[in-house]
């Protein structure tokens, strides 16, 4: 069987499924140029993608032997479901592979923004696999909190959020329905905010209406602590200025949040496939380091993700690492930082 991976996508796995009678071939990133390498393999059965590549008709006329189309990431507004379905071929994501990773993203960002974990208050934008673990977490250490889903029973209210000290969203990018999040982020959506209000943007850059999102800096009352994600990627110089910390889309990148992803659709082909012993362990990191790194290299942004280093989550942490992390934050009390590195998430139950 021929399988397709897009670049930037780790080759970690890549000998197994050789040693298991695997063609594998790389495509690329953009576009045209992934049009014309497909071309060459009308025989493919599989490929394997990220949320930046986008599979439309275009695409599968060119693979009309394809059965799976694996998403080793989250966010399925680049996909054609519908398209799929028609042809039959079986679509697998890597839907809460790296809620962990995004989850201590949060809490990196929270800490190395002097949030007050006593004092302050956390709002949380969308409850699935993210927004519900900073929940359960937040709520288990005594951090008050707020939440808005219009999508859950108990809707939360938004209003309640937007009064914290903090907010974080972690929603899916959509551009049709009531509550639609393409562009949501307005002057209009943070009207009611009188005081400041310290945002974190790790979900989707089209969340931002982008004349609202490039006049930031002048807002009496939006602050952006951290970003992740911009409406346009690659980001421009000028965009990484607008937030205290802006790194280039890894939020989700831990070891096991961007392998997850790549071993499930695997598991779709190969379901005896086990990636025990196969994942890199990983080192600690602190969300500055990173933060001004892409600083000093902004025109990297693409290397700078396809490149990036193997992390470790929370939970994962030595002793050694763990003194690392609590003697950079002394204002994070102790007994936070102790359930931190206890804290899996597998207890939070997903969408």
């Amino acid at each position: 069987m021929r399988v397709l991976f897009q670049e930037g996508i780790p080759n970690l796995f890549f000998q197994e499924l050789e040693s298991r009678g695997f063609i594998i071939e790389r495509i690329a990133t953009q576009r045209e140029e992934a049009l014309d390498i497909l071309k060459k393999f009308p025989d493919a059965e599989a490929i394997f993608f990220r949320a930046n590549f986008r599979i439309d008709e275009k695409i599968l006329d060119t693979l009309p032997r394809l059965r799976l189309a694996a998403l080793v990431s989250t966010g399925i507004d680049n996909v054609d479901i519908s398209g799929l379905t028609r042809r039959k071929i079986r679509f697998v994501s890597g839907e809460g592979a790296n809620a962990q990773a995004v989850f201590d993203y949060v809490v990196q960002a929270l800490c190395a923004g002097r949030f007050d974990f006593e004092r302050e208050s956390l709002g949380v934008v969308g409850c699935g696999h993210i927004g519900q673990r900073l929940l359960t977490f937040l709520n288990s250490v005594g951090v008050r909190t707020k939440f808005f889903d219009p999508f859950r029973e108990d809707k939360g209210s938004l209003e309640a959020v937007l009064q914290c000290d903090v907010v974080t969203f972690h929603t899916s990018l959509s551009r049709q329905g009531d509550f639609a999040t393409e562009s949501m982020l307005d002057a209009e959506y943070f009207s009611a905010v009188k005081k400041k209000l310290r945002v974190i943007q790790a979900a989707r850059g089209p969340l931002w209406q982008r004349e609202f999102y490039h006049s930031l800096h002048a807002h009496p009352s939006v602050q952006l602590l951290a970003q992740d994600v911009y409406p346009d990627e690659p980001p421009h110089e000028k965009d990484l200025s607008l937030a205290l910390f802006s790194t280039p889309h890894i939020a989700g990148y831990s070891s096991r949040g961007r392998l997850g992803g790549i071993v499930k659709g695997i598991q779709t082909l190969l379901p005896d496939f086990v990636s025990v012993g196969l994942i890199p362990a990983g080192q600690a990191w602190f969300l500055e380091d990173e933060a001004e790194c892409f600083k000093k290299n902004w025109n990297s942004f693409n290397a700078l993700r396809d490149g990036y280093f193997w992390r470790k989550e929370f939970h994962e942490y030595n002793e050694e690492e763990k003194q690392n992390f609590s003697a950079r934050y002394p204002h994070v009390p102790q007994r936070i930082l102790d359930a931190l590195f206890q804290f899996t998430g597998v207890s939070v139950a997903g969408d």
